[in-house]
């Protein structure tokens, strides 16, 4: 059956469009979040001046259901590409294409080890030499012991974990707490970022502040940055969900689909 588009191309734009709906949401409820200021502010005078402890108060709680489902089909439809490739790279170079090389066709992800003959046959014997040899060569198994590193096993396995286990809900942590203001001394700051990330109502910060001169007002703003990371246990756990996706499709498009289009 000849293949009359490069559905691997369209596969790779639909994960960008669901990448950048991610990001959208992300970007609209962090900015109407944060222009209501987000945080309950507790004051207690002491003796060096005000002790505020800050807890987490959004209007509205993150959608992280939603930005999970974004997520699983970003990996989805980028899975999906390379294996649409292989297929296509199968189309190209055999005519006609068996129809059980067809059934059989994917683009292999081997980590453990190298595929043996009948794995290599089903899976992309049909593609061009030079291609099979290609994708041999970027197999994670090659990394030996840090094939966790590898994108195309991070991206194999969060796509295995999203189709076949859970949603990826990430984990919205505290980042970096920022006081400014005019006048402003303090004295100390202690950031907290709960395990479980922020929940309504979680403390994030407790700081005292005095005025540097006490004959003057003091303004003062509690700048906080906040972010989404891949829940623990998971591959890139603890890294920023956003832009770790935006580096893998980099990475799977430089290193396997730029390389093996000139075989189409």
């Amino acid at each position: 059956m000849a293949v009359t588009v490069h559905a691997h191309e369209y596969k790779l734009s639909r994960a960008l469009q669901h990448l950048d709906s991610y990001n959208g949401m992300m970007k609209r409820w962090v900015d109407f979040n944060t222009k209501s200021l987000p945080f309950k502010f507790d004051p207690e005078v002491i003796d060096q001046g005000t002790r505020y402890t800050v807890y987490w108060q959004p209007i509205e709680e993150l959608p992280i259901v939603q930005l999970g489902l974004f997520i699983g089909d970003f990996l989805h439809n980028l899975r999906s590409a390379l294996d649409h490739l292989a297929y296509e790279l199968a189309v190209a170079y055999t005519h006609p294409l068996p129809d059980r090389a067809a059934e059989t066709s994917e683009f292999p992800i081997f980590w453990k080890g190298p595929m043996d003959a009948r794995q290599e046959q089903a899976k992309i014997g049909c593609v061009h030499p030079n291609a099979a040899k290609l994708i041999n060569a970027i197999q994670p198994h090659h990394k030996g012991s840090k094939y966790k590193e590898d994108p195309f096993w991070i991206l194999n396995e969060l796509e295995r974990i999203d189709k076949h286990r859970t949603l990826h809900l990430g984990v919205h942590e505290l980042t970096k707490n920022d006081i400014v203001g005019k006048n402003v001394g303090v004295t100390s700051l202690t950031a907290m970022s709960p395990p479980e990330g922020l929940k309504k109502g979680a403390k994030v910060a407790e700081f005292c502040v005095a005025r540097i001169d006490p004959n003057q007002p003091m303004h003062l703003e509690y700048r906080p940055s906040t972010t989404i990371t891949f829940g623990a246990g998971l591959p890139l756990s603890g890294k920023p969900v956003g832009s770790s996706l935006m580096q893998i499709f980099d990475d799977v498009k430089r290193i396997a689909i730029a390389p093996l289009e000139r075989f189409l």
